[in-house]
């Protein structure tokens, strides 16, 4: 019998979405660091990681938004404007701080003025999105036209002004996406900013900050410590390997629409579980196995001189994978739990809740991968940052897998995963003959490699080859509507 496909289009939509954002981000890091040079390149990565510790509020008002507006409850203006106000302070520290960095890492304080930026850009977006995901989860999809399709033309027209006019770039695509969802979300804005809720949600800002916090430091810290402890060379290797298994990583996307519909009804079964986690794998499995085969290949495209890093490409890609499952797990217990339907919920309740095990998961996850960090980098450089967050990222999914256990069928999932990885077997023996590193042979062969995997795929799985049909009608039926 083949599976109800009720949230497969908006998450496909994201996925390649998300997977347009990596190809755009390739070429975007590629023009950095060949005409930027790799200091330069290094300096990006860091700025990357410095500004996210500033991103420590940015879920206070988004977490409870996406809940409560999936539920119903008018709250858009309020969220925007709330998220506008909580940005401009954390702009003004990162200036401040920007004045010992700017000298610490030997570059123009133009920099760090002109990244500030971003700052308030991140946080209008967060909350932006938080609404599109609830109810319109397939627009999202046009961040990336607007951000990725935008910033690279404008990066090229402003390479003559070094990293700053690159910047400069980023931040321009990004505003603009701010006002194209503006212009999305405005019909749902209510008459007058919702005093009431805010009241009771920053009340409950505790819940959001721990896991923002956690979240941002969990994401930003194996970057910064390779950064801190070695040398921005070693960090554009390592950036490079991490850009790249962000491909994999927006696998995750596929599960968010997923996630919307068991928090907006609260409720879920095994076999609409069991037929996520098949969709995930789907396409995780041979980005996963290509990135591998392919990783000196997809190194060298960023240049020749970057390719002895490829090694640690397999431990990051891995990573990826275990962290794209997870997103499954934490959004069936993050959906299933009631306790937040009550404003009025005191603190001893959420501190009971599933909502705060999630928490407390990525607290221990990170104070692992802090730790295995410290330990690791000055050992095993770059491999010892990747093998740090592989044990983190294992650590969660154990976790909230075994929180998740009731609606994993295991059996059913192991002979899913099997026959994918049988799938790929021919994309593999294709791949393992090329050695050719430049850009447009990978390029090529990732295409053919991936229509080899879904040929076999759909010849040796009925239920996979059922769900493409069924998926298609839907696509088909989209784009007819649209057409309309």
């Amino acid at each position: 019998m083949c599976p109800v496909l009720r949230v497969r289009l908006s998450g496909f939509i994201l996925f390649i979405s998300n997977i347009a954002s990596f190809l755009f981000g390739f070429i975007f890091i590629v023009l950095v660091s060949r005409n930027l040079g790799q200091h330069d390149l290094g300096v990006w990565f860091y700025i990357g990681s410095i500004i996210t510790y500033f991103e420590f509020f940015v879920k206070v008002v988004p977490y409870w938004a996406i809940r409560d507006f999936a539920r119903g409850r008018e709250i858009v203006k309020t969220a925007i404007t709330i998220s506008s106000i909580i940005s401009i302070p954390l702009m003004i520290s990162y200036t401040i701080l920007s004045l010992l960095l700017s000298s610490y890492i030997n570059v123009s304080i133009t920099v760090f003025l002109v990244s500030s930026l971003l700052i308030p850009a991140y946080y209008v977006s967060a909350s932006i999105n938080s609404i599109l995901y609830a109810k319109y989860p397939h627009k999202v999809g046009w961040r990336i036209p607007i951000i990725d399709g935008l910033k690279i033309p404008l990066a090229i027209a402003l390479l003559s002004h070094g990293l700053v006019g690159v910047l400069s770039a980023v931040v321009i695509a990004n505003f603009l996406y701010i006002f194209y969802g503006l212009y999305i979300v405005k019909k749902e804005f209510e008459k007058r900013i919702d005093y009431n809720w805010l009241k009771s949600r920053f009340k409950h800002a505790w819940l959001p900050l721990m896991q923002s916090g956690i979240g941002y430091v969990n994401s930003a810290s194996d970057s910064f410590l390779v950064g801190t402890l070695l040398s921005p060379i070693q960090l554009s290797l390592y950036g490079i390997g991490s850009t790249i298994s962000n491909a994999v990583r927006a696998s995750s996307q596929l599960a968010l629409p997923f996630s919307m519909k068991v928090l907006a009804k609260a409720m879920t079964s095994r076999e609409e579980v069991t037929s996520m986690i098949k969709f995930l794998t789907i396409f995780s499995t041979p980005m996963l196995i290509g990135g591998i085969l392919l990783s000196r290949n997809l190194y060298g495209i960023f240049g020749s001189i970057y390719i002895d890093g490829a090694g640690v490409l397999w431990i990051l890609l891995l990573s990826a994978v275990v962290a794209s499952y997870t997103t499954i797990f934490s959004g069936i217990i993050s959906g299933t739990e009631k306790v937040d339907y009550d404003l009025d919920v005191g603190f001893k309740k959420l501190l009971k809740s599933r909502l705060f095990i999630i928490n407390l998961t990525d607290y221990l996850a990170t104070a692992v991968l802090l730790t295995l960090s410290l330990i690791f980098i000055p050992i095993l450089s770059i491999t010892g940052a990747a093998l740090s967050r592989l044990t983190s990222s294992l650590l969660s999914f154990t976790i909230l897998a075994i929180l998740s256990l009731k609606y994993i069928d295991i059996k059913r999932n192991l002979i899913n995963i099997g026959k994918t990885i049988i799938s790929c077997i021919p994309m593999s023996v294709y791949l393992s003959f090329f050695t050719d590193t430049r850009a447009i042979i990978t390029v090529l062969n990732i295409f053919i490699g991936a229509t080899i995997y879904f040929i076999t795929l759909c010849i040796i799985d009925k239920e996979s080859r059922c769900m493409v049909k069924k998926f298609i009608k839907e696509l088909t039926q989209k784009i007819l509507s649209i057409l309309e």
